[in-house]
């Protein structure tokens, strides 16, 4: 039988081959440049791939660290964006309450004697007709309707809303001319004479139109006339625009019995109202 070499002796044998490679590679000369020059060409590879390896890792690291980076960035630029639409819509919001001012002031240039108080349209409180509504402006602010008392309200173009029905500490409730007790003395435009009533009505309001009765016989009236205000009964100035005559109604002897019209005011697009709290004469 063969002997085996123990293993302790191949150990040393290596170690022993080993420690003599790396002194003939210490010393100077032909044969450590040799021998070099092997164990180059068999460790430099894998030297080599080691290191990529490495670089590999380092940069997995480092894209890891930057993409969180990145992430953190992102947000705060979500967040600045966030902000800067915030801001445009209130420069939008200020630039549209400042067309509604240049035009209030019009508005309060055609009443010049009358003493005109800005508020903004909260609720429509009764259905989407605008046959009631509530206002931000009470008491404090000098309202004080209710029973006899009641004031103009027109929209920022001077067009009639309606009037104020009643008033509380901070808040008012408006009855349009679109509600059924509603009712003003009206004229056609450039006609001072042959005034007649302008009401709501329960089927026209649904149509967002106003009715027009109680016509004189001989009245000028026609379809596409601007109707105002006539000044008569107390509550309204005369001339405030009310609006379009859209169609007649006849009696069988051919006189006008009846008229619908359009209002001049946008209840759709209403926000703001101004209520005419004094006035000593027609505008």
């Amino acid at each position: 039988m063969k002997r085996r070499v123990p293993r302790v002796m191949v150990i040393v044998l290596v170690t022993v081959a080993l420690l003599a490679l790396f002194i003939l590679t210490a010393l100077p000369g032909a044969t450590r440049s040799r021998l070099g020059d092997f164990f180059g060409r068999v460790f430099d590879p894998l030297t080599s791939a080691f290191q990529k390896a490495i670089d590999g890792v380092s940069g997995f690291f480092t894209a890891v660290g930057d993409n969180r980076d990145l992430k953190i960035r992102v947000a705060e630029l979500e967040e600045e964006v966030g902000k800067l639409n915030r801001e445009i819509i209130e420069n939008q919001e200020k630039v549209r309450a400042y067309d509604e001012l240049k035009e209030a002031l019009n508005l309060i240039t055609r009443f010049d004697d009358s003493k005109v108080l800005g508020s903004v349209v909260l609720n429509e409180e009764i259905g989407p007709y605008f046959d009631l509504m509530r206002i931000k402006a009470g008491r404090k602010h000098g309202l004080d309707a209710g029973g006899n008392i009641s004031y103009p309200v027109v929209d920022q173009n001077s067009a009639l809303v309606g009037r104020v029905h009643s008033s509380e500490t901070y808040s008012s409730k408006v009855m349009s001319l679109l509600h059924e007790a509603f009712s003003v003395s009206a004229r056609v435009d450039g006609s001072y004479r042959a005034s007649f009533r302008v009401r709501g009505d329960v089927a026209l309001g649904e149509e967002g139109l106003c009715l027009g009765d109680s016509i004189p016989e001989g009245a000028p009236i026609k379809v596409g006339d601007h109707i105002v205000t006539s000044g008569e009964g107390g509550i309204f100035p005369g001339g405030i625009p009310i609006g379009e005559v859209v169609s007649l109604s006849s009696s069988e002897d051919g006189k006008v019995v009846t008229c619908v019209i359009k209002p001049a005011c946008d209840f759709d697009a209403l926000q703001h109202v101004f209520v005419i709290l004094e006035h000593e004469h027609e505008p």
